[in-house]
C-alpha cells in the first residue's frame, strides 16, 4: 500500500493555500472570508494526506490493527471544521454589520495604529531635518572657512605686492636723485636729462599701478560681500523653506488625524451615520 500522496494532490494543497493567503492579505471582509475558507481547506487537506492510504475504520475488535486508517488526522480535520465554521459566522456577521454602518465591507485602519504610524513619520521627519540642519552647518562653516582663506590670501597678496610696488618705487626715487646729484655736479647734457625724465616716468607708472592694485583690491573685497551676503540670504531662504515644509507635514498629518475620528465618531453611531 503506497501512503505517499500523490502530485496532483500536492499542487491542489499548494493552490489553495497560496490563494487563500493572498486573499487574506486583502481589506475586503468577504475576501478575507473567502481567503481563510480556501486556506481551511487547503490545510485540512493536506492533513488527510499526510495520513496515508484509507483502510478500516478505527475500532477495536472489528478491524485489524494493520488494516486501521490512523484517526488522529480525522478527528484534527473535524475539529478544524468546526473552528472554521464559527470564524466564518464571525467574519460574516462582520461584514454585515460594516455594510451597515459604512456601506461596504472594507477594512479601515485603526485610529491608535495611525497615531503611532504618524507619530514615526513626525519623528522621521523631525530626524530628516536635523540631519539637513546639521549638513546644512557644515556647508556654511566650510564656506566661511573658504571666504576667510581666500580674504587672507587676497590681503597677504595683497601687501606683498604693495611691499613690491613700494621698493621699486623707492629704488626708483633713490636712483633719481642719485642722477640729479650728478647731473648737478656734472653739469646737466641732455643723456642726463632723458635719464631723468626716464626714472620720473617710470615711478609715475609705478604709483599709477599702485592706484590701480588698489582700486583691484577694494572691487574684489566688495565682491567677496556681495556674495557674503548672497551666501546669508540663501542660507536664510533654505532656513525658510525647510521649516516650511516641516510645517506643511505637520498640518497635512493633524488634518488626517481629524478626519479620521470624525469618521470613528460616525462609525460609533450609526442614527449620526445616517444623518451625515
Amino acid at each position: 500500500m503506497n501512503d505517499t500522496p500523490t502530485l496532483v494532490l500536492v499542487l491542489v494543497v499548494g493552490v489553495l493555500v497560496a490563494v487563500g493567503v493572498v486573499l487574506l492579505l486583502e481589506r475586503s471582509l468577504t475576501r478575507v472570508l473567502l481567503g481563510f475558507v480556501m486556506l481551511s481547506n487547503g490545510v485540512n487537506l493536506m492533513i488527510l494526506a499526510s495520513g496515508g492510504a484509507a483502510g478500516g475504520p478505527p475500532i477495536l475488535w472489528l478491524t485489524d490493527e494493520h488494516r486501521m486508517t490512523d484517526p488522529l488526522p480525522q478527528a484534527m480535520i473535524l475539529t478544524a471544521i468546526v473552528i472554521t465554521l464559527g470564524i466564518t459566522a464571525f467574519l460574516l456577521a462582520m461584514a454585515y454589520r460594516s455594510w451597515q454602518l459604512e456601506g461596504n465591507d472594507e477594512v479601515q485602519d485603526d485610529a491608535e495604529d495611525l497615531r503611532i504610524v504618524r507619530g514615526e513619520g513626525i519623528r522621521a521627519v523631525r530626524r530628516r531635518f536635523r540631519r539637513e540642519r546639521r549638513r546644512l552647518r557644515a556647508d556654511i562653516r566650510a564656506q566661511r572657512a573658504e571666504l576667510q582663506a581666500t580674504i587672507a590670501a587676497a590681503d597677504a597678496q595683497e601687501l606683498a605686492e604693495q611691499a613690491r610696488i613700494k621698493a621699486e618705487i623707492a629704488a626708483a626715487q633713490a636712483e633719481l636723485a642719485r642722477f640729479e646729484v650728478d647731473a648737478e655736479e656734472s653739469g646737466a647734457d641732455e643723456h642726463s636729462q632723458e635719464t631723468v625724465r626716464r626714472l620720473t616716468h617710470r615711478t609715475q607708472t609705478m604709483v599709477e599701478q599702485v592706484a590701480e592694485l588698489r582700486g583691484r583690491i577694494r572691487r574684489g573685497r566688495r565682491k567677496l560681500r556681495e556674495h557674503r551676503r548672497a551666501d546669508r540670504a540663501a542660507e536664510r531662504e533654505l532656513w525658510r523653506e525647510l521649516r516650511r515644509r516641516v510645517r506643511t507635514q505637520r498640518r497635512q498629518m493633524r488634518q488626517t488625524m481629524r478626519a479620521e475620528r470624525e469618521r470613528l465618531a460616525r462609525a460609533e453611531d450609526s442614527e449620526l451615520q445616517g444623518n451625515d
